[in-house]
């Protein structure tokens, strides 16, 4: 079977400013025509190393591969990419037109090259009508298709976005999420695109990069960091709401293992060391109202609605640093302020090391 090919490879790459190490220890492999969705919270290192890859920063250690090519030391202009910003740099002297098409002119690519290139980006992202539109014309959303087409008519081998989405107002974010898939899907171009949203990572990626301190925490598709999270830190980051983290130690009863948390006994499978500490994860949205006692006891301190189902949050009877959210089907403004129990499938249950935070294969 013939291999794939890899589009982009970071080796060991790490960066520094003065004495901090901001990125460090990067290895990363891209599949030519992924779209992987580099992913954390503000200052984890992400944009330093979509920069890195651009070339606009300059790498301290390690090397980068674009198609194989090592471009650690190459200029920017000449890594064959095409990246765009948070804010579009889009020249505000300039035409819709005209922006789109001056870096071919830069490049020596002849007029007739230059004006089939940008009609086809314009008809890919509908914005044929605006090419003689100037910058400060343009909503938001037809400013960032504008800088999106910048890149497209130079037909490179890597697309880099930098949180382009960021500046969107909520709805015209979910509809340019769409039109991002969408476009990826029609041109199939390898893309690395940097973001602090999880609804961004989760929907548009091939594979998430999710990064903490500057290094990664876990490479996976969404699917797998959303089930199964590498540590404590990737678990209660990805998801919302948060995934819920209590205390435990696995004890023997009955010849089973079981996990004893605050005020709840949940049956683990596999085998444990007997008196390990541990910190159980609990997704919200496998949390149930129970008929019957329940696992857990929830006193309930807010509710909030959110159209089609509430958010339950309180603090576990017995427990009073346990605070836990649940999310249940409808409007349950009725429980506010109540005692209710809660019961969930055990196999919903993540095991994570107290010490290490690292997740435990059951």
């Amino acid at each position: 079977m013939k291999s794939k090919e890899i589009g982009l490879q970071l080796k060991g790459v790490g960066k520094c400013f003065g004495p901090v190490r901001v990125v460090q220890d990067l290895d990363l492999e891209v599949v030519q025509g992924e779209f992987v969705v580099l992913l954390g919270e503000s200052g984890c290192g992400k944009s330093t190393t979509l920069r890195m890859i651009a070339g606009l920063d300059e790498v301290s250690e390690g090397r980068i591969f674009i198609k194989g090519r090592d471009v650690t030391e190459v200029a920017p202009t000449a890594r064959d990419i095409a990246m765009v910003f948070q804010n579009y740099a889009l020249y505000p002297h300039m035409d819709v037109a005209q922006n789109m098409s001056f870096a071919l002119q830069l490049a020596g690519v002849n007029q007739a090259d230059i004006t089939r290139r940008v009609n086809e980006a314009a008809t890919i992202l509908n914005i044929g009508h605006l090419l003689q539109r100037k910058p400060k014309e343009l909503s938001g959303g037809q400013r960032q298709r504008v800088a999106i087409g910048r890149c497209i008519v130079r037909e490179p081998s890597l697309f880099l976005f930098d949180e382009p989405l960021s500046n969107l107002d909520a709805k015209l974010r979910a509809h340019m999420r769409t039109e991002l898939a969408l476009l990826h899907e029609r041109l199939g171009k390898t893309t690395i695109y940097v973001t602090h949203d999880q609804v961004e990572a989760m929907t548009l990626a091939s594979r998430i990069v999710i990064f903490d301190k500057g290094r990664i925490q876990q490479v996976g598709t969404p699917c797998e960091v959303f089930n199964q999270p590498a540590n404590l830190f990737v678990a209660g980051f990805i998801g919302m709401p948060s995934m819920n983290l209590l205390e435990g130690v696995v004890q023997s009863m009955a010849g089973n293992l079981v996990l004893n948390g605050p005020g709840f006994a949940f049956p683990v499978s596999g085998s444990i060391e007997q008196g390990k500490p541990l910190m159980a994860g609990v997704r919200p949205q496998t949390l149930r109202l129970a008929n019957g006692p329940g696992m857990l006891q929830l006193q309930i301190d807010v509710v909030e609605y959110l159209g089609m189902e509430s958010l339950l949050v309180g603090k576990l009877v017995g427990a009073p640093d346990g605070r836990v959210t649940a999310v249940v089907p409808g409007q349950r403004a009725d429980l506010l302020r109540q005692t209710v129990n809660l019961e969930m499938d055990p196999a919903a249950l993540h095991l994570f090391d107290k010490a290490s935070g690292e997740r435990i294969r059951v």
